[in-house]
């Protein structure tokens, strides 16, 4: 069983994407463009994990990770920033990367959120 991953990524072309990446790293990944798509994904099908990758949508995520948090409160999220974003402490992530790092890295960040049964697959 494949971990379940829900990528909120916008279409903004200087952020990168981590769609192929993570695929090829054998996580199942949905992508939508917005906090709205992902909240109305929350409603029919429950990921593992949710990536929000803040920069591709120009936003800080702060009100994306809280809309998440405020629909599922134990689901484990991921939200990556850029250097500009400033202090992130209040944010309701679960973990909070600043780019630029190495798809290795957010692979390293998200294994320890998921669940124990899908990480012999990875």
């Amino acid at each position: 069983m494949k971990a379940k991953i829900l990528l909120v990524e916008g279409k903004r072309a200087e952020s990168p994407s981590f769609l192929i990446g993570l695929t090829r790293k054998g996580f199942q990944v949905e992508s939508v463009p917005n906090g709205s798509a992902a909240l109305a994904r929350l409603a029919e099908e429950l990921p593992h994990l949710v990536i929000v990758n803040a920069p591709s949508m120009r936003t800080s995520g702060k009100r994306i990770c809280q809309s998440l948090r405020d629909q599922v409160n134990a689901l484990p999220i991921v939200l990556i920033v850029d250097a500009a974003a400033g202090n992130m402490n209040k944010v309701d992530a679960s973990v909070v990367l600043t780019l630029p790092f190495t798809l290795q890295k957010l692979v390293n960040r998200i294994r320890p959120l998921l669940p124990a049964l899908d990480q012999k697959d990875l």
